[in-house]
């Protein structure tokens, strides 16, 4: 471990001062929003998007004070990256509350949980979402490899995986065509956001599968979200990326019966040795 001198120290605590009073201001911000939340339960998903935006605004500013601890004390400062783990929690909370964390429900059923943030249009959407990932991006690029939090991001990752489709309008995808639409890219790109990140859900738990025991619940949940991104792929027509991942869900449910098999073999192998 690099020694740290008293000088060096006292540098950095002076270099984030002011970071350190902003995260103070936005937690005090967040405590209001919770407040008004509670006094206004018919706009309450205003305010999560508000709670969501400020946890984000935190987490941020706890990952640029490790971004300064590394670069002028090549330390990596743990505390302030558990902050942010704990507070990225909350962000994912607040969104399910917004648009639920069901990967296998209807795509129309989307259309429901948005009504309740109407005003909000499709490009703050996607700004919100595309921040939200990076800002994940940043979380597990901090913490590492070797971090014991590894499988548990790979959780996080398909929770925002889920908010990513929830929160999409495929039915405004399918019905605004013609690109010259108000905010036809921004749809389309949510899109794509939302079928990567689904892609990625899905490799991450397979991964998972393979490399920590071959839980069962794992290789299923690569499954659900396979199965989710071919319903979009259903809706919109696209018949060669659908065949080809019905053909992956098929070879993956062959995998589990398989290990159901081997596993009955040798649960009957060992009662008959008894």
């Amino acid at each position: 471990m690099a020694t740290v001198s008293k000088a060096e120290k006292a540098a950095y605590n002076d270099e984030i001062k002011d970071i350190k009073r902003e995260v103070e201001t936005i937690k005090k911000a967040i405590n209001e929003a919770i407040s008004k939340k509670k006094k206004h339960p018919a706009i309450a998903n205003y305010y999560n998007l508000e709670l969501a935006s400020r946890e984000m605004d935190a987490i941020e500013n706890f990952i640029k004070m490790n971004d300064l601890s590394m670069e002028m004390l090549n330390l990596r400062n743990s505390t302030f990256l558990e902050n942010a783990r704990k507070e990225f929690y909350k962000v994912l909370q607040y969104l399910e509350e917004i648009v639920g964390n069901q990967v296998d429900r209807s795509l129309k059923e989307n259309d429901e949980y948005l009504a309740t943030i109407r005003q909000v249009n499709p490009r703050q959407i996607l700004t919100f979402v595309q921040r939200m990932h990076r800002i994940l991006g940043d979380l597990i690029k901090n913490f590492g490899q070797d971090t014991k939090w590894k499988w548990s991001f790979v959780e996080w990752q398909a929770r925002a995986a889920i908010i990513t489709k929830n929160i999409t309008s495929f039915s405004e995808v399918a019905k605004f065509r013609d690109p010259r639409t108000e905010f036809f890219y921004e749809r389309r790109e949510l899109m794509q956001l939302c079928k990567d990140s689904l892609t990625e859900a899905a490799r991450q738990f397979r991964t998972k599968y393979e490399m920590a025991g071959k839980a069962r619940d794992d290789l299923k949940s690569s499954i659900s979200y396979l199965a989710a991104l071919r319903k979009i792929h259903v809706l919109f027509g696209e018949d060669t990326e659908a065949t080809k991942l019905k053909n992956i869900i098929d070879a993956a449910k062959m995998a589990l019966e398989a290990d159901d098999k081997a596993k009955d073999k040798d649960k009957k192998e060992k009662e008959s040795k008894k």
